[in-house]
């Protein structure tokens, strides 16, 4: 027999994270050393909300130029989130049965194409195009997120792996928020085509990078894409109320940041009057937020529990939109409304995701399929809010509102959560 123990290691070293594995066979000790890049997994996690994010400056100019209301050319982004969200349930078997590389490189393929499946639909002028391809983008895309929280948990103990998501965060901070710069610069110089451009480039050195990872799938599961295999793993995941509580304490917390995406530039641009360059810039102050919160909590794990970490992030959330809705009532200009509320509002929301994901993979045994149905989750929740969001009109409040009853909705996921960690401590005791 073939015994496999895994024997973590995690480095200081700021260029790649070290870990060992202990090949124990007939006595004989095999150490294996495999390196997970720091870029390259800043890169991954953050593949899809680039490609969610990077032409949302452009979305005004997309209304006009394709000669369609407001609602119309939201569900570009209501497709993406869709395609993202079922595309996370894909890359569990794959996974499994082929290992974690070959999964990865499938989706990168997937979103190269996509983008240029985009940037055609544009030039052929043809809408719905444009909406399928935003929907395989994200199908593509959305396999960095889910091998991201893969890999990292594979690789390390649960308060190393809150710690190592908290700074993956930073990708959350600096490269959404340059791409969205990106995005507004190269919508007024180039157009909004030139944006999926910018997303293929993105793939590619991507594409580059995965290559030099390790593959941390050492035994692959033959049987992980038959079907029956797969429901029944899928349903197993789905028992787990923990996983489900993680998921949607994620799912919360991202939503406000997608939201934003998608209500924000016809708020600023045609409300405010702000162009898209102005706008694409303005997102920067959210990374303030995003760097500090990401940097704090991972300080703040190695001394508290996750429970107490997650509550202050939602405390801090509140204070983000309580601050929105005063300065929306006082008819503030744009920097006071929009863009320091949600720079507080992302600081809060890095306290939640790295604990809640956490909290939720350290309580399942496969972490492929546990990861897929935890970002499922997380991201199926993002995609109902913001079908729900596009039956309203656009108008200076609607973004407070709507930022005001999901503060309601985390305060009860977190109400669930706490009571089941009490549950589970009384049991034990």
């Amino acid at each position: 027999m073939l015994a496999l123990s895994l024997v973590k290691a995690a480095t200081g070293n700021s260029k790649s994270q070290k870990v060992e594995y202990n090949l124990v066979y007939k006595g004989v000790v095999m150490q294996y050393r495999s390196k997970l890049s720091f870029f390259t997994l800043l890169l991954m996690i953050s593949f899809a909300s680039v490609n969610a994010v990077l032409f949302t400056p452009a979305l005004p100019k997309i209304a006009i130029f394709f000669a369609i209301p407001t609602k119309i050319a939201q569900q570009t982004m209501t497709w993406f989130l869709i395609g993202f969200a079922l595309g996370q349930l894909i890359y569990g078997p794959i996974a499994n049965r082929f290992g974690r590389k070959p999964a990865i490189f499938l989706g990168i393929a997937l979103q190269i194409i996509s983008s240029c499946m985009c940037a055609y639909a544009g030039l052929i002028h043809e809408f719905y195009i444009l909406l399928i391809g935003r929907f395989l983008l994200a199908v593509g895309s959305g396999v960095g997120f889910k091998m991201t929280f893969t890999l990292v948990n594979e690789c390390y103990e649960p308060k190393i792996a809150s710690q190592k998501i908290s700074y993956l965060m930073l990708a959350f901070a600096i490269i959404p928020c340059l791409a969205t710069a990106l995005g507004g610069l190269l919508t007024d110089y180039y157009g909004w085509i030139s944006c999926f451009y910018a997303g293929a480039v993105y793939g590619l050195i991507l594409l580059a990078l995965v290559m030099r990872l390790p593959e941390t799938q050492r035994n692959l599961n033959f049987d992980a894409l038959k079907v029956k295999n797969i429901i029944q793993s899928y349903l197993y995941q789905f028992k787990n109320i923990r996983l489900i509580t993680g998921g949607l304490l994620m799912g919360s917390a991202i939503t406000f940041l997608y939201v934003f995406s998608a209500v924000a530039p016809f708020v600023a641009i045609n409300i405010f009057g702000l162009n898209s360059k102005q706008y694409g810039m303005g997102t920067v102050l959210s990374a303030f937020g995003l760097i500090l919160g990401s940097i704090i909590s991972a300080r703040l794990v190695k001394r508290h529990a996750f429970i107490e970490i997650i509550r202050f992030g939602i405390f801090v959330i509140i204070i983000g939109t309580i601050v929105m809705i005063i300065t929306m009532l006082m008819h503030l200009t744009v920097l006071f409304t929009l863009f320091i509320p949600i720079m507080i509002i992302s600081f809060g929301k890095c306290f939640i995701v790295s604990n809640a994901s956490t909290y939720a993979m350290s309580h399942i045994s496969d972490t492929a399929q546990g990861s897929a149905v935890m970002n499922f989750i997380n991201i199926g929740l993002t995609t109902i809010i913001i079908i729900v969001l596009g039956l309203f009109p656009i108008n200076i409040l609607l973004l407070p509102m709507i930022y005001f009853l999901m503060c309601i909705m985390l305060i009860i996921i977190y109400k669930l959560l706490a009571s089941d960690l009490s549950a589970f401590r009384f049991s034990n005791y």
